[in-house]
């Protein structure tokens, strides 16, 4: 396989974990189709916090422009839908990219959310210093029925504004996924935030918060790629967001750093199943308001375990007809 599309295959795994938002239906032998329709599918678990997701993402592409260039002619702009489901949750977004180069990408999704009310979702607060510990978490769930604790369902809406930057040098490529979100759900009466197990973070409500993730990657050529990931989250707290008379301080910043292990099992440009791959993700939290000892311990890391694969729904036009 191509290290180029295997590095892209792993990129769509590694951002898939995150938000599932870069391509990696990236052809070796020319400048894509004028026209595509592709589609990416994630299927992870993941362990502190706990999780279970299925995502996917199906779009129209419409190149900008032909280059034969590496940095330029995986360029489009697209629009798109992005079906999500999870045991606790369901998101049906629309979205559209703008990608002018190979190496940038920016877009901007809007989801409708809907929250089955299980798995602890959705557990909403009255301020953003309120605990939202995983014990306090699990003491909220098992509350009576009737309790206005605990947790229940919802519907709501999502806007996410993002960008990616990614470059390749030799075997080794770096990557950084940044997300400003702003949540609007409907919320109990008196509660100002809320626990998005999506992201892990004490959100905002009608607020913006920001996560990035950012990859240093190595190839190895023989389909294994070892790389490290620094994961981030900010919440940008107003005085909506806190109970009268309250410090306005943010303790819920968070941080996490450590490795990642893909492997690309094969890779057919321009088919309809492509680049599937498996990746390990082992992070430990290095700040976080209770996974670094106040809850559990520090050397518990955030672990995660996914499959990923691509394609494209209609046939690639060889390389002389395209």
């Amino acid at each position: 396989m191509p290290r180029h599309s295997r590095c892209l295959a792993v990129l769509t795994a590694l951002v898939s974990l995150a938000a599932l938002d870069v391509s990696a239906q990236t052809l070796q032998d020319g400048p894509p189709p004028q026209h595509r329709f592709v589609y990416r599918n994630l299927m992870v678990a993941r362990l502190n916090p706990l999780g279970l997701l299925d995502e996917a993402r199906i779009s129209y592409r419409y190149r900008l422009y032909r280059s034969e260039s590496l940095a330029l002619r995986d360029n489009f702009v697209s629009v798109g839908l992005a079906p999500a489901l999870s045991p606790a949750f369901g998101r049906l977004g629309v979205v559209v990219e703008l990608q002018p180069l190979s190496i940038l990408q920016v877009w901007g999704m809007y989801e409708f959310i809907g929250n089955f009310g299980s798995f602890r979702q959705l557990q909403s607060f009255p301020s953003a210093h309120s605990n939202f510990s995983d014990t306090e978490l699990n003491a909220l769930d098992v509350l009576p029925s009737g309790d206005t604790r605990r947790p229940y369902s919802n519907m709501g809406s999502q806007l996410t504004l993002g960008a990616t930057l990614q470059f390749k040098v030799g075997p080794v490529v770096a990557r950084s996924l940044f997300r400003l979100v702003r949540p609007d759900m409907v919320l109990r009466e008196g509660n100002r935030v809320f626990y998005d197990i999506y992201y892990d973070v004490l959100a905002p409500n009608q607020g913006w918060y920001f996560v990035n993730d950012a990859d240093v990657l190595y190839q190895t050529g023989r389909g294994l790629t070892l790389g490290l990931r620094w994961a981030s989250s900010h919440a940008f707290y107003g005085p909506s967001h806190f109970s009268p008379g309250e410090s306005q301080a943010n303790l819920n910043t968070t941080h996490r750093l450590g490795p990642v292990v893909a492997y690309t099992f094969a890779e057919q440009d321009g088919a309809r199943f492509n680049s599937p791959t498996v990746l390990l993700m082992v992070n430990w939290w290095l700040a976080h308001r209770y996974r670094t000892g106040v809850d559990s311990s520090p050397f518990f890391p955030y672990l995660a375990l996914g499959f990923s694969f691509s394609g494209d729904l209609m046939p690639v036009p060889s390389p002389a007809e395209r």
